[in-house]
C-alpha cells in the first residue's frame, strides 16, 4: 500500500514544483485548451523567486510519495486558494483532495468565512465535487490568446 503524506513547502522544492506544474499543464490541460493556451500557462523561463515569494507567504504544502513530492498547494489566511497541482502520473489517487482538504481546513481555521479559486476548466467538476459553486466564468488574454477560467467560491456551512 502506498502512503502519501504532506509536509511544509521549502524552498528546495521548487524545481519539482515548477515540472509539475508545467508537466500537468501539458499533459492534462490539454484535453480542455488549445495548445496556443497551454503555451502562455506555461512556464518555461520561470521567476523562481517569484515563485517562492508567493509560496513562502502563504500556507503551501507538498504532498510526497516517501521522499518524492507528486503535488503542491497553497492557500492564502484570508481563503484565497492559489495553486493545486498533481504529478500526472499520481492523479486518480486523491492526492488532489488529500491537498486541497488540508489547505481548505487552514484557511478556514484562519478565520476565513469563504474560500476562492480561479479554476481552470479542467479542474472545475474537482472543486465542484468539494463544495466549491461557479461564480463567474472569467476570460482574460495573455499576448493576445484568450484564456479562461472560473471564479468558483466555497462558503462554510453556518450552524
Amino acid at each position: 500500500m502506498t502512503v502519501f503524506n504532506l509536509r511544509k513547502y521549502q524552498k528546495s522544492d521548487l524545481e519539482d514544483i515548477l515540472t509539475i506544474f508545467n508537466g500537468t499543464v501539458q499533459a492534462i490541460n490539454k484535453k480542455d485548451y488549445t495548445q496556443q493556451q497551454i503555451d502562455q500557462w506555461v512556464q518555461l523561463k520561470p521567476d523562481y523567486e517569484k515563485w517562492h515569494a508567493t509560496l513562502d507567504s502563504t500556507y503551501s504544502v507538498v504532498a510526497l510519495n516517501r521522499m518524492e513530492v507528486i503535488g503542491f498547494g497553497n492557500i492564502s489566511d484570508t481563503g484565497e486558494l492559489d495553486y493545486l497541482y498533481v504529478d500526472k502520473k499520481w492523479i486518480g489517487y486523491g492526492i488532489g483532495k488529500m491537498i486541497a482538504t488540508d489547505l481548505m481546513n487552514h484557511a478556514l481555521n484562519a478565520g476565513a468565512k469563504e474560500l476562492t479559486v480561479y479554476s481552470s476548466i479542467t479542474a472545475k467538476p474537482f472543486f465542484e465535487s468539494l463544495g466549491f459553486e461557479l461564480v463567474e466564468q472569467k476570460v482574460q488574454y495573455r499576448n493576445g490568446v484568450m484564456l479562461m477560467n472560473y471564479l468558483m467560491v466555497y462558503r462554510k456551512a453556518t450552524k
